[in-house]
């Protein structure tokens, strides 16, 4: 069943990918154990996930270096539950750390598993609480920043930045393999354009 459920959301992600790609919006799509992916904009891309240790709360978090954005922390939270937190992704102005819940007794842990959640509340930038979609298992939430809201691009290159948040459902090897090798293609498309235009400039 987890198969399947894997299926269904890599040729989800794809599609969203393709869609994103055709509207011209930048999206990085990051999960619980990363690579982050940067695709649908002037600029694609991936960043690798490492430790680190927020200096907010001094917990060692799983973090990706994604550019220059808005601080601040999105929380969400898992239906019907919404008073308990399930992730939070810390904004720090130059990327972001991904805390996710681990599940009491869980010995297959993601990179961005922690038994202890840090507390809600960024002293460098606003707080924001959403809930995920998604059943549990295969869930997560699309966020689109406005101004002034954590993750909001400041690099003046990303226009319209979100980010895909994958939460519990990660793919497997073979289906990142099938999403990195999409994501080469869609690089390859737009570095031959780009090489038509200025052939004919």
């Amino acid at each position: 069943m987890k198969k399947a459920g894997t299926a269904v959301l890599v040729l989800a992600i794809a599609t969203f990918i393709t869609a994103m790609t055709a509207l011209g919006q930048p999206v990085w799509t990051v999960d619980e154990n990363g690579p982050a992916l940067l695709g649908g904009g002037p600029i694609v891309g991936f960043a690798n996930g490492g430790y680190k240790v927020d200096p907010v709360s001094g917990l060692l978090g799983w973090y990706y270096p994604l550019g220059p954005s808005v601080p601040g922390d999105l929380v969400l939270s898992e239906p019907p539950n919404t008073n308990i937190f399930s992730d939070i992704l810390r904004f720090d102005g130059n990327g972001v750390f991904f805390f996710s819940d681990a599940e009491p007794g869980e010995t297959n842990l993601d990179k961005a598993d922690v038994f202890q959640m840090p507390v809600p509340g960024n002293p460098q930038g606003p707080t924001i609480f959403r809930v995920e979609t998604g059943v549990e298992g295969n869930n997560g939430f699309f966020w689109a920043p406005g101004p002034g809201q954590p993750g909001f691009d400041l690099s003046g290159q990303l226009n319209g930045l979100a980010y895909n948040i994958i939460s519990d459902a990660v793919p497997e090897p073979k289906a990142i393999l099938l999403l990195t090798a999409g994501l080469c293609v869609l690089l390859w498309r737009r570095t031959r354009t780009e090489r038509r235009r200025t052939a004919t400039t």
